[in-house]
């Protein structure tokens, strides 16, 4: 239970916000919470919550003094700037401090991930111009345009579609479900595919299983995995691709894109925001200017008292 010291208002407003308005998970609103209320402590905000670049830079050292992970202090300052963001525009602060804040810089990075250019290629593959490549065009599209696992796409069913808002809905680990936009390319994909396809087949097949093999049954995970390896080796690539290259190419693309971890770990259906910074590791120039501003040694060079 709550005591009164405990009690904000502002930040309470914000988690129901997070919750009701942008339907965010229990981990991902519990991880905002805790990242704020670590901010507020170490301030002793009170009710206000106006706060100065100056503070915000005292504060990124204070992470960097306690040996934060650089994508810990990134992860922190991005679940602050969307707090002040929040708290800008319905007129609390005056400004959002952590605009500008200088955080550790992110590479994108994962060993098994295709490039922009290489996605394309494969996803060009399919023929248009047969059932079989309206589908798999569907297929390939709909991995990429999700990043949902093998194991989630075989259970898509056609209910799961919200053509109308342009959202899926994906069954995934421990039968939770999570509501995921499938994007432009994906959504006509998937259109094609069911008017042209999957509707006419209704009669003949009583599931409401989306993607059917050639034998109008439900894909196996191995019929799922051949059919993308079918169509990598087709592209000439020699990178080896399965269903999961999809899915590291796609959280690698949108955090290269601008998308942070947070809502990377929502779209992935990830329980903990750890297993999503497998996509980021430090830039090097970030730590190289790290090391010379905090290094006794370096400071001393440059003629500071240390």
């Amino acid at each position: 239970m709550k005591t009164n010291a405990e009690i904000d208002p502002v930040i309470d407003e914000y988690l129901q916000y997070l919750e009701l308005e942008r339907g965010l998970s229990p981990n991902s609103i519990s991880a905002y919470r805790c990242d704020i209320k670590e901010y507020k402590k170490a301030f002793k905000f009170m009710d206000d919550y106006s706060a100065t670049y100056r503070k915000v830079n005292e504060y990124i050292s204070a992470l960097n003094a306690r040996r934060c992970r650089p994508s810990s202090i990134a992860r922190k300052i991005s679940s602050l700037r969307n707090f002040y963001k929040y708290l800008f525009e319905h007129g609390l602060v005056a400004s959002n401090p952590f605009e500008a804040a200088r955080v550790p810089k992110i590479t994108r990075y994962h060993p098994d991930y295709l490039t922009v250019e290489e996605m394309e290629i494969i996803l060009r593959q399919p023929d248009p111009a047969t059932n079989m490549g309206v589908r798999d065009r569907a297929i390939l599209e709909l991995l990429y345009g999700t990043g949902m696992r093998i194991s989630e796409l075989v259970n898509i069913t056609m209910s799961s579609i919200y053509d109308e808002i342009g959202f899926i809905k994906i069954i995934g680990k421990g039968n939770k479900e999570r509501l995921v936009p499938y994007g432009r390319c994906a959504r006509e994909a998937v259109e094609m595919y069911m008017t042209n396809i999957r509707e006419p087949l209704k009669k003949s097949t009583e599931t409401d299983i989306l993607f059917l093999s050639n034998r109008n049954k439900r894909f196996s995970r191995i019929g799922l995995w051949k059919l993308v390896k079918k169509y990598a080796l087709r592209a000439g690539l020699a990178k080896k691709v399965t269903p999961h290259t999809f899915r590291h190419s796609f959280a690698t693309h949108m955090i290269e894109g601008g998308a942070d971890l947070r809502t990377i770990q929502e779209l992935l259906g990830h329980a903990s925001i750890t297993t999503t910074q497998i996509y980021t590791q430090v830039d090097r120039e970030y730590l190289l200017s790290v090391h010379r501003e905090y290094h006794p040694r370096e400071r001393a060079a440059k003629g500071e008292v240390v």
